[in-house]
């Protein structure tokens, strides 16, 4: 018998003990990423916003950041600009996963300092190919 490729197997899933932050305000863009990393053996946390993002890491400095641009009170530009002056999080790469993937957004993203620029709706197939690159 086949397992399923989503079946859970306990912690035996954990195959790396990399950390993965996903900052979007859409919920369902969260669920939908942090299912396919966690299956793929990733501890993942997540924020809806800037905000809670900043408070998550003060307390766990992430191995990765996959960021949305638009959201509401402080943006993903914001988000990353701070957080590229952090001293303790500016080696941190960050993926950018936003629908506002014109030219000119991801020339700014990169030129910040983000090292991909994933478009929505995302390719899960992009998604755990960008993130095994940047982890491995």
């Amino acid at each position: 018998m086949q397992k399923n490729k989503f079946q859970k197997i306990g912690r035996s899933t954990r195959v790396s003990d990399k950390k993965i932050l996903i900052v979007d305000d859409s919920s369902t863009n969260v669920v939908l990423l942090n299912a396919v990393l966690a299956q793929h053996g990733y501890e993942v946390i997540s924020a809806l916003n800037a905000r809670e993002a900043y408070k998550l890491v003060d307390k766990q400095k992430p191995d990765l950041i996959l960021l949305d641009l638009l959201m509401p009170e402080i943006s993903g530009f914001d988000f990353l600009e701070k957080i590229k002056k952090d001293q303790s999080l500016k080696d941190v790469p960050v993926v950018i996963v936003s629908a506002i993937g014109t030219k000119e957004n991801i020339r700014q993203t990169k030129k910040m300092g983000a090292v991909h620029f994933i478009s929505k709706p995302v390719n899960v197939d992009e998604v755990l190919n960008t993130v095994s690159r940047l982890l491995s």
